[in-house]
């Protein structure tokens, strides 16, 4: 088993760091984790009536991030990664760490490729995770207007000629990307299907075709709490 978890935005404070990461420690009676993550660049804070609204930090995600370098240091984390980085943070990030990030956690799909930033990690060496890699479908904020990339007539076209589902060849198309996917499900008969994409690969053609869909659409846009307007932001680039 690999236990992974996250630094939530609110506690980016250099103070804050350990107890909270402390705090997750103790609530899965675990002596270690095996990777922590920043949630994202972007440090935030409860609003000053202790509301649950928030707003944005000054504070360095450098800074942060050499907390949690201490984790490693104390052997509380075997490894310490980044999510929702732009490739200039990750650089300006590069530059200033003692540890590099192990692994990258962001959002890809066809419909949202990133081809810079999937060079870029393994240019590093850092490990790229998908997250939302087969579109995200069943999130609770879509609006019946957005696409349904399981849908997509290209897809669904592609995984007929493998005698695949969708998600099958989605999965796929990561995994010959180089990247690694983390598809969320609750029921044991889409996680058997989902591990079974080993006994066929994707044409070239395929692979190209796939990318093709590009649409830079993003489905975790972070939009709420005014977050796109924080100096850290990591989407300015798309």
């Amino acid at each position: 088993m690999f236990i992974v978890s996250k630094l939530w935005n609110h506690f980016h404070e250099q103070e804050e760091v350990k107890p909270a990461f402390m705090k997750t420690l103790t609530n899965l009676n675990l002596s270690y984790l095996d990777l922590y993550f920043m949630h994202s660049p972007m440090g935030t804070k409860l609003h000053k009536d202790q509301s649950e609204a928030v707003e944005s930090s000054d504070v360095d995600y450098i800074d942060t991030w050499k907390e949690m370098e201490k984790l490693v240091d104390e052997g509380l984390v075997k490894a310490i990664g980044v999510s929702n980085f732009s490739v200039a943070q990750l650089e300006r990030l590069l530059s200033a760490c003692r540890i590099k990030p192990a692994v990258h956690q962001v959002e890809l799909h066809p419909y949202l490729t990133q081809p810079r930033l999937v060079q870029y990690c393994k240019f590093k060496g850092i490990v790229l995770t998908a997250y939302s890699p087969l579109g995200s479908p069943e999130r609770p904020f879509r609006r019946d207007d957005e696409p349904v990339l399981l849908d997509d007539h290209v897809v669904n076209e592609i995984g007929k000629n493998y005698g695949k589902t969708s998600a099958q060849v989605l999965l796929r198309y990561h995994v010959q990307r180089g990247v690694a996917a983390v598809p969320k499900s609750v029921t044991p008969s889409q996680i058997k299907e989902n591990i079974q994409i080993f006994d066929f690969s994707l044409s070239e053609d395929d692979m190209i075709t796939l990318e093709g869909l590009n649409r830079n659409w993003r489905i975790a846009k972070w939009e709420f709490d005014g977050l796109p307007n924080h100096k850290f932001y990591p989407f300015k680039e798309d």
